[in-house]
């Protein structure tokens, strides 16, 4: 029997035993912990009829999750992280400051990381203008 011959052999059973060798092997490399950095966008919720955004100051800042590999992919996957800055109080023009924190991240669920923290700025000032 040549080389050939036992290198095609049961070709179909070694092609599933390399599949599912890189399946087991991309489970457990996803169950260790890492740490990345994520952008964060700054976005207003409830603002009122008669007033809107001029400015943010910053437009955005930066975040340090630690989570298992698989935590992070989802969050890689997704369309970025965001947090909302809610003015629901704001009802005349100015400026208002306003300091974020993880529960801002509506969009992401933070209890299960194993540690977020903002690397960036977390005091931002909005300016806010009438509506013509």
């Amino acid at each position: 029997m040549s080389i050939r011959d036992k290198l095609f052999s049961n070709f179909g059973w070694k092609i599933i035993a390399i599949l599912l060798a890189l399946v087991l092997w991309f489970h457990v490399a996803t169950e260790k912990i890492y740490e990345k950095t994520f952008p964060v966008k700054i976005q207003t919720i409830g603002l009122r009829n008669n007033v809107g955004v001029q400015d943010i100051s910053p437009a955005s800042t930066d975040i340090s999750v630690v989570a298992t590999g698989k935590q992070l992919l989802q969050l890689m996957l997704s369309d970025g992280l965001t947090a909302y800055i809610d003015l629901s109080f704001v009802s005349r023009p100015g400026q208002y400051e306003y300091t974020i924190n993880s529960s801002n991240l509506h969009d992401v669920d933070a209890s299960g990381f194993r540690n977020l923290t903002f690397i960036g700025p977390i005091k931002f000032v909005v300016t806010v203008r009438p509506r013509t």
